[in-house]
């Protein structure tokens, strides 16, 4: 099977899509967190932003507080606040069709590729060259991970689903929440059983301490507070993508 090996995820925007497994024989991982690693502020602020723009979401909502504070309350938030705000953000969305969600999604993924830092692009083009397998795992949107990616010709985007019925979303999850060691979990939904021991992981916060810590080359990009402290005392990589 090797690199030839394919799969369809239940989580991509084209269900009848095959999309790619690393081959673990071969192929290296490189794995990359999404906000202020590869993008220099929040994919999930300029979503919920375009959405209510658009007149997808409702301004009686509390959506555009939510998206704000899910992006910008990471940096010294607390795992319950994160909680309570994507709470909130299911909430706003419940009952808006899937399709307008990826239309508004598809409107804002230019600019959001168009602001990845140079710095980054070159990360990523030199793990591209090397014949690694490049991931983005984020805790936004599917739809959001997925179009992002593919704007930057990397192979797999992964993020948080939403519950879905009749193509309309219900301000559920549909699988685990793509933050924290939720992000492991999704990886494994993904693409099936990994090896990481030979990956290398960028990220920016010490909410992807347990993806830092499961990769073998676990890099620090642009690092909170706290993960600057663990980046020093466990003597890992420290970048300043700009």
């Amino acid at each position: 099977m090797g690199g030839e090996q394919r799969l369809v995820d239940r989580g991509s925007l084209l269900p009848a899509r095959t999309l790619p497994l690393p081959d673990p024989r071969t192929q290296r991982m490189a794995v990359f967190d999404l906000d202020r690693t590869l993008l220099p502020g929040s994919s999930l602020v300029a979503l919920g932003r375009a959405l209510l723009a658009a007149g997808v979401l409702p301004r009686r909502t509390l959506a555009a507080a939510a998206v704000r504070d899910l992006a910008y309350r990471r940096r010294g938030s607390t795992d319950r606040q994160v909680a309570r705000v994507r709470d909130q953000a299911l909430a706003a969305i419940a009952g808006v069709r899937r399709d307008d969600l990826l239309a508004v999604a598809e409107r804002v993924v230019p600019d959001l590729v168009g602001s990845v830092t140079p710095g980054a692009r070159s990360l990523v083009e030199r793990h591209q060259q090397a014949g690694d397998f490049c991931v983005v795992l984020s805790a936004s949107p599917q739809e959001l991970v997925e179009l992002v990616a593919a704007g930057l010709g990397i192979p797999r985007g992964i993020g948080t689903r939403g519950h879905v019925v009749d193509g309309v979303l219900t301000g559920r999850l549909d699988g685990p929440f793509c933050y924290g060691a939720g992000k492991l979990a999704r990886l494994s939904v993904a693409l099936g059983e990994v090896d990481l021991a030979r990956a290398w992981a960028y990220a920016d916060s010490a909410s992807d301490l347990p993806v830092l810590r499961s990769a073998g080359h676990p890099v620090a990009v642009n690092p909170d507070r706290a993960l600057a402290r663990e980046a020093q005392r466990r003597r890992w990589p420290v970048l300043h993508l700009a």
